[in-house]
């Protein structure tokens, strides 16, 4: 079970970093829509559908990587995905300076020393307060990336990143709190199932609506720096995610590592 999570994390990181790339194609090309009419005219765009099933198989793998990971390694090795999107933009005429061919050596690294502090272990159980209010907790990014919305300019793409960042991170939360869960008629009724659904409507509608107003590495890079910081947080404090006796010294720069590499890897895109 312990590889099997390992895999997912992996599926999840590739996925996740190729949705990206095809997702920004769709953008691009309705730069000049703006709105709900741009939004429209992205989402059918077979390379954003295209995107659409990269991010659901990259999803598949987080549920699965959770289960047995705790939330900083696994939201960490996602984050790995900005390398990802690096890479294949290169196959879209894109150069790498050597310092972005250090950047990623540098999240590589951090991912590794991750790797060996983390404890496996399931999520501990929360009660039916802590499911609701994870759900409730989807008004915060939502009215965050409406203002963002409203905006013109970066400083509109990076609110909107960060909405999508923290509608991410609920999507998160929600997994590995869902995770130990039984399949059954009775899941569709809870809070986390609805958790992750309007959580991560909101940060995939207000993503999309980043990458058509500013790069994709820069939009990519703030989104999952968010993504892996504050879900961590939650995960030590909320489920008991753990760090090997005596390595907390280590895991703390192989996260530093990981999201250092990502931040440096948003001036790619310029």
């Amino acid at each position: 079970m312990l590889m099997l999570s390992w895999l997912g994390a992996i599926v999840a990181c590739l996925g996740y970093g190729v949705s990206s790339v095809l997702q920004s194609v769709a953008a691009k090309r309705s730069a000049a829509v703006v709105g709900l009419t741009g939004l429209a005219l992205i989402i059918k765009q077979l390379p954003y559908l295209l995107g659409l099933m990269a991010d659901s198989v990259a999803f598949l793998g987080n549920l699965v990587a959770v289960r047995e990971l705790p939330l900083f390694l696994v939201q960490s090795i996602i984050a790995g995905s900005v390398g990802i999107t690096a890479l294949i933009a290169t196959l879209r005429g894109a150069r790498l300076s050597w310092k972005d061919w250090t950047s990623l050596a540098v999240l590589g690294l951090g991912l590794i020393l991750l790797s060996v502090t983390a404890v496996p272990t399931a999520a501990a159980k929360i009660s039916l307060t802590d499911d609701r209010i994870i759900l409730a907790s989807a008004v915060v990014p939502a009215v965050l990336g409406f203002i963002g919305f409203r905006m013109q300019g970066r400083p509109s793409a990076i609110i909107m990143c960060c909405a999508a960042g923290l509608g991410f991170t609920g999507v998160a939360v929600a997994a590995r709190a869902i995770a130990e869960d039984q399949l059954s008629w009775s899941l569709l009724l809870a809070p986390l199932l609805w958790a992750i659904i309007v959580h991560g409507a909101i940060g995939i509608g207000f993503f999309t609506i980043a990458l058509q107003r500013d790069a994709v590495t820069l939009v990519t890079a703030i989104t999952f720096v968010i993504e892996v910081v504050v879900p961590s947080l939650i995960g030590i404090a909320l489920f008991g995610d753990a760090i090997e006796p005596g390595r907390l010294p280590i895991a703390v720069v192989g996260f530093l590592l990981a999201i250092g590499g990502a931040v440096s890897l948003s001036r790619f895109a310029e």
